[in-house]
Formats: C-alpha cells, structure tokens, sequence
C-alpha cells in the first residue's frame, strides 16, 4: 500500500472543487440553459427539470463523502449508527497515495441519496443534522414524482401519478386528462423547483459545516491548515456569505 501523504485543501473534493460552489456553478448553468420563452412543452426544459434532481443527489453524496475525507473518524460514528461502512481494502489499492483522504468516496458509492428521507438518515447518522423539515420532506417527494413521471412515462400523467395529488397540486389542478396530458415544465414551475433545491443546499452546507466545526473542537482533533481550508471550503457559495 502507498506511503500516506498529507493533501492540499482541494483534495479532499470530487473533482477538486468545494462540492457547494460546485453545485452553485452546475445550478447557474441549468437555469442559464432553460428556454424562458415556453408555455408549453419543451424538451429543453425538461431535460433540464431532471438534470436538476441527479444533480441535487450527486451533490448530497458528494458532500458527504468530502465531510468523511476530512474527517474520517466520522466512519466510526456511521458504524455504531448502523450504516454500512465496509470496503474492498484492494480498491484503496488504485487510490495509491490518496487513499487515506478519498474514503469517504470508496464508503458512499453504495448509499442511496435518492430520497428525502434516506437523505435525512443519512445526515443524522453522520452529524445529527435533519436537512429536510417534514414540509420541505413532503414537497421534495412531489418533486421526485414529476421526476419519474417525466423519466418513466415521457411526462403524460397516469392515473397513479394524478391519485398521489390533490386539486390544489399547481402541477394537476386543471388536468382532468390521464394518458392525454402531460406536465408541463414553463420557467415558473422551473424556478420554484430550483430555489427550493438552492435553499436546501444551503442548510445542509451550513448545518454541516457548524456540525463538522463542533465535532472536532469537542473531541479536540488536530486540524491540519490544509485540512482547516477544506473545513472553510464547505461554505463556498460565489460572493454569497451562507
């Protein structure tokens, strides 16, 4: 196995890049991208609505694969909380030298972020942190149904997606149509989806950073300048102060 080796700041990211500013890069480029000019159906749009849900699910498990590679002892914590936390020690192999950094992504590959919930376990597991309130919960599973809607059935409702709402559903409310209409993703629908997701990105990173910060000064680890840097890294949102 290859000599461990101390990182720089950056290392401990996907990609080399604080995974909040990485998102908030990959959020402009989405909104940038959508066609503001429709009232109907737009493929563009769509593709879009659904980049922006794998997007938001990347984020999540690379962000907590960053907060395991600075702080691993945080591995334990997963473990007595009964999250699998096991790995292929051959894999830490083609990590070579950065394999005592880059755990965290080896230990995320096989959790499942796809949910509100499974998001929520996860986070409490980790740091005690709910990034989800039961509202914000409820609203985010309305968002994965349009999601599935649009990735399983080219976006025409069915009657068990129109079951799962109410009349007051701003996405159904006028539908009376199953397998005729579709969902229609115009720039108003977009945005609320969008700021929705900007604003719970923006707990999960302050909330875990805070959450990060009081672990280590309670158990009074050692913090290397690098490793402070990638610990500051986790607020990085452009100009904006989270």
């Amino acid at each position: 196995m290859a000599k461990k080796r101390d990182p720089n700041s950056l290392e401990y990211f996907s990609g080399g890049v604080p995974t909040g500013e990485f998102f908030r890069i990959t959020l402009d480029d989405i909104s940038n991208a959508i066609d503001r000019t429709s009232d109907g159906i737009s493929r563009i749009n769509e593709i879009c609505f659904v980049g922006l849900i794998a997007y938001f699910e990347a984020f999540c498990k690379d962000h907590f694969a960053s907060i395991l590679n600075i702080e691993p002892t945080l591995l334990e914590i997963l473990r007595q909380k009964g999250q699998d936390t096991r790995i292929d020690p051959a894999r830490l192999l083609v990590l070579r030298d950065k394999w005592n950094f880059n755990l965290g992504f080896i230990v995320v590959e096989n959790y499942d972020f796809g949910t509100a919930q499974k998001i929520n376990a996860l986070y409490t597991a980790l740091l005690k942190i709910t990034p989800f309130s039961k509202k914000e919960a409820n609203f985010y599973d309305n968002i994965l149904s349009d999601r599935n809607l649009l990735v399983h059935h080219g976006g025409t409702f069915t009657l068990s997606y129109i079951e799962q709402y109410n009349t007051s559903s701003d996405v159904i409310k006028h539908l009376t149509r199953p397998f005729l209409d579709s969902i229609v993703i115009n720039t108003e629908y977009f945005d609320k989806r969008l700021n929705f997701i900007k604003a719970v990105t923006k707990k999960i990173l302050k909330s875990t950073h805070m959450a990060l910060e009081s672990y280590i000064a309670d158990r009074r680890i050692y913090c290397s300048p690098e490793r402070k840097k990638a610990i500051h890294m986790l607020l990085w949102w452009g100009d904006e102060k989270i």
